[in-house]
């Protein structure tokens, strides 16, 4: 979601724990942007969130090198 829209398809993987969703956050984000680099100037973000719809993460892809 960016400026409170779905720029992707809303997709839930289940993962064990907040520390592992955290890091597949990161590894989708890196390689999403290895794909698409000019995403890091256009303030995208990984959103990570729990089965409630809490949010456990937030991964700004500009800051990802």
């Amino acid at each position: 979601m960016t400026n409170n829209e779905w720029v992707a398809a809303e997709r839930d993987v289940e993962l064990p724990g907040d520390v592992e969703a955290m890091d597949s956050a990161d590894v989708v984000s890196r390689q999403l942007i290895a794909v698409y680099p000019e995403l890091r100037s256009q303030n995208y973000a990984r959103l990570v969130t729990n089965e409630e719809g809490d949010e456990i993460c937030r991964v700004p892809l500009a800051l990802l090198h």
